[in-house]
């Protein structure tokens, strides 16, 4: 990916919000931003209609793609079924999404008619409770890199997560990705870059395969719930966008 070949816009979301766990040793001056206040439907469809507005008036044309991490793809993972249900005639306004980290939100999934089980619920806790115990300040402080495999004091002594492990369509840690609605299966060109100790990677994985099979690339580094920064990992991360740039349909 050439610099001068790509334009780049960096979106705010529209509330000031704290720190992100350990955001703050890197960037301790801020501002810090979220795109809602507490995770709920209503909250998560007021920010889609910010992003839709946002989109509206800051391009002439459709966006090539969309790259988003942690929450930031939860955010657009909703806006994509809010917009493929509510608006399925209207093409969305971007035509490929890179997802780092990412993960689906079932309270939106539920709203739309999709059943979610029990034991994707408890994947759901679990992973979230384990992520803020070792992406925290003083798990960073601590343990640095080795935070992302050393169990915090959480009541998850371990996930027990295989990162190598085949998946099974129909049970991606509890989610029938094969009983999804058609009209909810994000059906554009998509990248998912998740970390192989991440403890969201079940998120990660569900969101994967709630996707269209022959239009979804993947890239499994060898870190936590961050962005790679080693020049191989960034390289090999690069061709790959470049390849989901070329599934587009023009």
């Amino acid at each position: 990916m050439q610099p001068s070949d790509h334009t780049f816009h960096f979106i705010d979301g529209p509330f000031k919000s704290k720190s992100a766990a350990g955001l703050d040793l890197r960037y301790p001056d801020g501002p810090y931003y979220t795109w809602w206040e507490k995770a709920t439907v209503p909250a998560i469809r007021d920010a889609c209609q910010h992003l839709r507005e946002y989109l509206n008036q800051s391009s002439p044309s459709t966006y090539d793609g969309i790259v988003c991490f942690s929450r930031g793809c939860l955010l657009i993972a909703s806006y994509i079924w809010f917009h493929q249900v509510e608006r399925p005639t209207e093409p969305l306004p971007f035509k490929s999404v890179v997802f780092m980290c990412g993960g689906p939100v079932f309270p939106v999934l539920e709203e739309l008619g999709m059943s979610i089980s029990d034991e994707a619920r408890e994947w759901d806790r679990r992973t979230k409770l384990a992520l803020r115990e070792r992406a925290s300040k003083e798990a960073i402080l601590k343990l640095g890199k080795d935070r992302w495999i050393t169990p915090g004091a959480n009541g998850d002594s371990d996930l027990h997560l295989d990162p190598s492990a085949p998946i099974d369509p129909s049970d991606v840690f509890g989610v029938d990705t094969l009983r999804m609605p058609q009209e909810l299966r994000i059906n554009i060109p998509t990248l998912h870059v998740y970390g192989r100790v991440d403890p969201r990677l079940p998120a990660s994985l569900q969101l994967m395969y709630l996707t269209e099979s022959t239009k979804r690339l993947s890239y499994q580094h060898e870190g936590g719930h961050n962005i790679p920064r080693s020049s191989a990992t960034a390289e090999g991360i690069a061709r790959l966008i470049d390849k989901c740039a070329q599934m587009i349909v023009i």
